[in-house]
């Protein structure tokens, strides 16, 4: 996984398959920098959840964010299930995770110098499908030396469709509401979360896969 920012803080870069906040107004309005709660874990975390309308390969992902503390941060995935599992729009929904998609979850960071929008690219062998009608959970773990104010996500009060702003003190409990861990006063919060599909090999590369195949094959023969 690979990290670069760059971009303005008001439209999504290119040409984003998900956004939690359209491009426009909206993202601008995405002013308020968000922290972790008090971590008592090992890592606290933030977390956005969304639900893809069509089924797409996940390349890469952007948030409007700010890396305060330099370290190793850990982004997880998290499929939860069909749609409706979560509320979208409820201060009391909770949920819990189970086994992240992303094998490589850990990415270095060093500081962004204020709001930036960050932009994380996967390797090739986590960029996940992710299936229409199904919610899913992207979370940014920082590590509890670097206290709440690790890395700061903007959000903004417009509701997405697809999700809301989650949070917890500890990877090893459940994810609540930021309303109900007390760090915003209503539900439902929405951090700023962009996503991408992965790009389509060019039919060079096709090609050259599928010589690639042919010639395994007449290996095989030849061996027999």
């Amino acid at each position: 996984m690979t990290f670069s920012s760059g971009g303005t803080l008001t439209t999504w870069n290119g040409a984003p398959v998900y956004v939690s906040l359209a491009n426009g107004a909206s993202l601008g309005g995405a002013t308020t920098g968000q922290g972790d709660a008090t971590i008592t874990g090992t890592y606290g975390l933030m977390a956005e959840t969304f639900t893809p309308s069509a089924s797409f390969t996940l390349g890469s992902f952007s948030a409007m964010l700010s890396v305060n503390a330099p370290d190793t941060y850990q982004i997880n995935l998290y499929d939860l299930g069909p749609a409706g599992t979560v509320s979208v729009s409820s201060s009391a929904a909770t949920y819990t995770p189970g086994t992240s998609l992303f094998s490589v979850n850990t990415i270095a960071l060093s500081t962004t110098g204020g709001e930036v929008q960050g932009t994380f690219v996967l390797p090739t062998l986590d960029q996940v499908t992710l299936n229409a009608n199904e919610e899913y959970a992207l979370e940014i773990w920082t590590p509890a030396a670097d206290g709440a104010a690790g890395i700061t996500w903007f959000r903004g009060s417009a509701a997405d469709p697809g999700g809301q702003m989650f949070s917890d003190a500890s990877q090893a409990t459940a994810r609540a509401t930021l309303a109900a861990n007390g760090q915003a006063g209503g539900a439902p919060r929405t951090g700023a979360l962009a996503l991408y599909a992965a790009p389509v090999p060019e039919p060079s590369s096709l090609a050259l896969i599928g010589g690639g195949i042919a010639l395994v094959g007449m290996v095989r023969r030849f061996k027999k």
